[in-house]
């Protein structure tokens, strides 16, 4: 099978409902009827209404399909009036005003709720949707979690860097957040000193920040020795030496030579006293002389780390796992990260990577070998700006985040959510990194999560009207025309037509016939998986 196994697994505890209209359909039904969530127990075979005839499909149009996956792959979910303006504007022209759009801003509290939540609005409702997808990529690369850094003043710095180098360059990034008070938390580089410093951070920027742990090839493939073993990237004497050449950093303070308590108004500040001044030895034998200052040793490691071949590729794969594909190819792999190296700008330009990873041909022909599974927040997000929902009061959303393994700001470890090395279900040589927040548990939890704000049980959080889908529930093939062309802009197949007409048949009340086919749609594979 293909990397979109996607379809045969994905949803395996739900879409595999299909083999009769839906064995599952009595369920489905009376989760509709009674507001209660969905369980795992099927109908008894046979029990399914027999569905009245549905009308033909209309054709999807290709210029709507087409600026909805690219709105896919670059915003939290395609709206029908962002659709229209991206084929009215053009690709190139739509990516250039994301670019000269101003920031979203990151609120100003004291509350980790508050920063949460409107971290969260502007994620479902902020005009600079690439930025804010940029933001939500970068976070999932360079993780700080709230559950070391408890307070919104030790997470607001990190989010704020992430947001003002979106677009920039990643050198500049790299070195901002290697100084940034909320990094120096969490990964201890704030108060590492001589003799003995810590070695989180140091191991971490290279392992999950910029290189890997193995020597890669410019189209991300793994080098390997004369035994084909991985070619390591670095050694635990290049951590202890990095580690050496980052001591001697502290927060800003009254105490102006020795260290400061944490403080989060500013980056981390450098202290000579505090810092190891014998020679080190860098990545791929760089030399660094005894006697060199704090920042000269800082500037040493960032140059050294900057530069290193492994860079691109690592970067390039990680960025286009985060918009388009869980399994790009070598090719596009490579493409992307040569204009990361240099291409016509300048090495780590930001603003060019994502261009080249959206405008990609592999990026903008679908296929159903390629695409990535939403994750909760995608997913969810991509269903509220479907229906032109509205974010009112977040709050209470993400202990259902939490039950769904994706609470924001509070990533579980350094790793992020999922580790990106989660091969997909059923297979050995392909990468679904989202599917670790997709157990079979999960996709029923999850399923029960979109249902409530469907069926309007969220209404102080989201705000959703599907009036509109109630008033045409009158008409079977009109619902599922309207259904399937708000949430799937004409894609939906035959197969789940079929099978979601099935279940809006075995009911007359048009409101739950406009949940039931609102809420089986927004759980199938075809919207669960980003194509």
């Amino acid at each position: 099978m293909q990397a979109f196994q996607h379809r045969t697994w994905a949803a395996a505890c739900l879409m595999s409902l299909a083999a009769s209209g839906w064995a599952a359909t009595a369920s489905l039904e009376r989760t509709a009827k009674s507001g209660k969530p969905a369980t795992t127990t099927s109908a008894t075979p046979g029990t399914a209404a027999t569905p009245a005839p549905i009308g033909p499909q209309p054709a999807a149009d290709a210029a709507t399909v087409a600026a909805a996956r690219l709105l896919e792959q670059a915003t939290f979910g395609p709206t029908t009036a962002d659709i229209a303006k991206l084929k009215t504007m053009g690709q190139a022209a739509w990516l250039a005003q994301q670019f000269a759009l101003p920031a979203s801003p990151v609120p100003e509290t004291t509350e980790l709720n508050v920063l949460r939540s409107g971290w969260y609005k502007n994620m479902a409702g902020g005009q600079d949707q690439l930025r804010q997808r940029m933001i939500f990529a970068l976070s999932q690369i360079f993780v700080v979690s709230a559950d070391k850094n408890p307070y919104a003043n030790e997470m607001r710095p990190w989010l704020a860097t992430l947001s003002t180098h979106a677009f920039g360059n990643f050198e500049d990034l790299l070195r901002e957040m290697s100084l940034n008070p909320s990094m120096g938390k969490y990964l201890d580089l704030g108060n590492s000193v001589a003799p003995s410093p810590n070695e989180n951070y140091a191991r971490e920027v290279m392992q999950l920040f910029t290189i890997g742990p193995v020597m890669l090839n410019q189209d991300g493939s793994v080098q390997t020795d004369r035994n084909g073993d991985p070619v390591p990237s670095y050694d635990q004497a290049r951590i202890a030496d990095i580690s050496r050449a980052l001591s001697g950093w502290t927060y800003t303070g009254a105490n102006a030579t020795g260290k400061n308590w944490e403080n989060f108004t500013g980056p981390l500040q450098p202290r000579d006293k505090l810092h190891d001044k014998s020679a080190k030895t860098l990545l791929r034998g760089v030399s660094v002389p005894a006697g060199q200052t704090t920042r000269q040793d800082f500037d040493a490691v960032m140059d050294n780390l900057f530069d290193h071949p492994n860079l691109p590729p690592f970067i390039a794969t990680r960025l286009i796992r985060a918009f388009t594909t869980s399994n790009p190819s070598p090719a596009y792999i490579e493409r992307v990260a040569t204009v990361f190296a240099g291409g016509a700008s300048a090495r780590g330009d930001l603003k060019a990577t994502l261009t080249a990873i959206l405008t990609d041909p592999e990026a903008r022909q679908e296929s159903a070998t390629r695409g990535k599974l939403k994750d909760p927040i995608l997913h969810s997000l991509s269903l509220i700006r479907a229906l032109d929902g509205t974010v009112l009061n977040p709050n209470n959303l993400f202990w259902e985040y939490f039950l769904l393994g994706q609470k924001l700001l509070n990533a579980p470890s350094v790793f992020n959510f999922y580790s990106p090395m989660t091969r997909l279900p059923g297979t050995t040589d392909k990468f679904g990194p989202e599917f670790q927040l997709y157990a079979p548990a999960q996709a029923v939890a999850r399923a029960n999560f979109l249902y409530q704000f469907i069926a309007g049980n969220a209404g102080s959080m989201v705000s959703l009207d599907i009036a509109p889908f109630v008033n045409a529930a009158g008409d079977a093939t009109a619902l599922l025309n309207l259904v399937d062309a708000k949430l799937l802009q004409g894609r939906m197949s035959a197969a789940a037509r079929a099978a979601i007409a099935a279940s809006v048949a075995a009911t007359a009340d048009k409101k739950q016939r406009a949940i039931t086919a609102l809420y089986l749609t927004a759980i199938t594979a075809e919207f669960a998986v980003q194509q």
